[in-house]
């Protein structure tokens, strides 16, 4: 028998996993906010009966699974006032969505609960396209032994592919993510201004990056960064380095900067790949200052 669920923080993540856990066949017991006017608006999304709609944190003992679907700075005292609130805790599960943090920081003295987290390796713009997203989406399962297996078969219900992560390799693990995500976000706004400053308005910038962002993703999604890597520096051009260093840093030194930093992993990188040589390597790690 599938467990019965409480949703505590009605947010992107919450609403999205909530909504594919329901069409999983999973029941939502109750859905708690501060604001009662967002939990119902949440229950409206997930698809369950606004009375499940709440501002009583009690209200979660009702179900063996709670999901506490808040920001990372509030999980630890929201598990604490969950253990001393609630009782009978054996048989059942906490679970929280950090991708930094291991399970067991919800773990408070008397607690008796079962600790698990997963975090979808996923951009939570808006909770329906998350919600549509989470098919196919790889998801990070770590916590307790036992409750390893049942975060598997929670990311499979909704639609997901699990893998594990060790509690101490989760720092890295999500550092690795915000890189991937956050940090590219960065690098693609860079773009979009350098376009700017050759008189491009920025919604006709990001029109235009448009298509070589979508292929370049495309060309590491199917032949690995190695080999997806394209441009001057794998091709060894010092020469076109060394002029977009000089036009960069007469618009910002902090963006020259940048491009070199960027410049010196991808050399190594371009070497990786087998196609630049040791000698041009050399080279264009002078041009980029290397060690600066």
């Amino acid at each position: 028998m599938k467990p019965s669920l409480a949703l505590i923080g009605p947010g992107k993540v919450g609403c999205a996993v909530s909504k594919r856990l329901r069409q999983a066949g999973y029941s939502i017991s109750a859905v708690i906010s501060r604001d009662l006017s967002r939990a119902v608006d949440a229950c409206s999304f997930i698809g369950c009966t606004t009375q499940t709609a709440t501002t009583d944190l009690q209200r979660a003992s009702s179900a063996t699974l709670i999901l506490l679907a808040v920001p990372d700075d509030q999980i630890t005292g929201l598990a604490s006032n969950l253990t001393q609130q609630l009782s009978a805790q054996e048989g059942r599960t906490l679970l929280h969505f950090s991708g930094l943090h291991p399970a067991e920081i919800m773990r408070s003295p008397g607690c008796q609960a079962t600790l698990l987290s997963i975090h979808p390796l996923l951009s939570f713009a808006d909770r329906q396209l998350a919600s549509e997203r989470l098919y196919n989406c790889p998801c990070a399962v770590e916590g307790e032994e036992i409750a390893v297996q049942l975060g598997k078969e929670l990311v499979s219900a909704f639609g997901g592919r699990p893998f594990r992560i060790a509690s101490d390799q989760k720092a890295l693990y999500h550092a690795s993510a915000c890189i991937a995500s956050n940090f590219l976000v960065t690098l693609l706004a860079t773009a979009t201004k350098l376009l700017g400053e050759c008189g491009i308005d920025q919604q006709q910038a990001g029109n235009l990056l448009s298509p070589l962002i979508k292929t370049t993703i495309e060309n590491v999604t199917e032949f690995g960064p190695e080999q997806g890597l394209t441009g001057p520096i794998v091709r060894g051009d010092q020469g076109t380095v060394a002029t977009h260093i000089a036009a960069l840093e007469k618009v910002s030194l902090q963006i020259g900067m940048f491009y070199k930093f960027l410049g010196c992993s991808t050399v190594e990188l371009a070497q990786k790949s087998g196609r630049l040589q040791p000698a041009d390597a050399e080279k264009l790690e002078k041009i980029l200052g290397k060690n600066f």
